[in-house]
């Protein structure tokens, strides 16, 4: 039986669903009585979330609205499968059973439209980087990560084919540039995709591995007791180059690293996972990543109306010159330069 499609539900509703849950659900009996749910702050998606507060514990309250027309796993990647279960559940069971520290989940409705998992905390590893270097968290991050990558491939029928890697770089073109009406020539446009069909090209070839795909500094959480990264927000797990979520980690648009962090963190993940990083995937898979980010950024405050991710266009567009310049890209360089030289600062 496939997962029904959501509507959009109020917060009010889901309240009064969650109170009976805690009456009738007997394997949650254990938490004690429901007290009350604490709204959280909402993301790029249409997911909201919910801290719920119970007698003996707290735990996390997911809520899936109905899918964004924009999401690109709508668009290509599935191979005309038929989702069964949540993705969320699916890919979480499997990652815990590999020991990789996601959330433990401990209630889905019936319709899916929401569940009860684990609460790890609220402390991002981008917080904790604002405070201190955290390079050893980075490091447990790291650890999480070559777990991911030594999972069965098998696990999902979903991957980065080519038609989705060229959608999501014309999604940068799209958003970035012509819908916020920047003067660019045909010619131009055409050096500039003719750049990112050449990042896709090498990336489909790469042997896949299972990607995350947000594997990045406000997706982990610092668990201080157990001295463990805590990973979540991995529902859009996926096949793909194994550079793809550690160039997200470290080439993350939220954080920048020192180049010698970086190399350091690159020779560790080496040792632990026991596998040479191809350092042109990785600055390729880098850099399709944070043009897709930029697109996506515009998009958020374009057609959603949030303007929480323009902060971090300029360090986005900031690393994309870095490694224009490290891939010798210096024609596709001197154009997006042109381009965004107000916006990069």
């Amino acid at each position: 039986m496939s997962v029904p499609v959501q509507k959009n539900t109020t917060k009010d509703e889901i309240l009064q669903r969650v109170q009976k849950v805690f009456t009738s659900e007997k394997s949650l009996s254990e938490f004690g009585a429901f007290e009350k749910i604490d709204w959280l702050p909402g993301d790029a998606s249409n997911r909201f979330y919910g801290r719920v507060h119970l007698e003996k514990k707290t735990l996390m309250l997911m809520v899936m609205n109905a899918p964004e027309a924009f999401k690109s796993e709508e668009i290509t990647g599935a191979l005309n499968s038929k989702v069964k279960e949540l993705p969320f559940v699916s890919i979480g069971r499997i990652l815990e059973k590999e020991n990789v520290r996601v959330p433990h989940i401990y209630y889905v409705a019936s319709d899916a439209e929401f569940l009860l998992s684990e609460d790890l905390g609220d402390e991002l590893l981008y917080l904790r980087r604002q405070k201190e270097g955290a390079t050893g968290w980075y490091e447990r991050a790291l650890d999480e990560l070559a777990k991911v990558q030594k999972i069965d491939r098998a696990i999902t029928p979903h991957r980065f084919t080519l038609e989705l890697l060229t959608w999501e770089a014309e999604h940068f073109v799209e958003y970035a540039i012509l819908k916020r009406g920047k003067k660019v020539s045909d010619s131009a446009l055409k050096e500039i995709r003719a750049c990112c069909a050449r990042l896709v090209e090498k990336m489909v070839n790469a042997d896949y591995v299972l990607v995350h795909r947000d594997f990045h500094s406000k997706n982990l959480l610092i668990l201080d007791d157990e001295k463990k990264i805590g990973v979540i927000d991995f529902q859009d797990a996926l096949m793909g180059p194994p550079t793809y979520d550690l160039a997200s980690l470290l080439r993350d648009s939220y954080v920048r690293l020192e180049d010698h962090e970086e190399e350091n963190l690159i020779r560790y993940f080496e040792t632990i996972s026991k596998q040479k990083v191809d350092r042109e995937l990785y600055f390729m898979t880098s850099l399709q990543r944070n043009l897709k980010a930029v697109g996506r950024f515009y998009y958020i405050l374009m057609v959603k109306g949030r303007d929480t991710h323009i902060p971090f266009v300029r360090p986005s567009l900031q690393r994309i010159f870095k490694t224009l310049k490290q891939l010798k890209e210096l024609k596709t360089l001197a154009l997006l330069e042109g381009l965004f030289r107000e916006e990069a600062g």
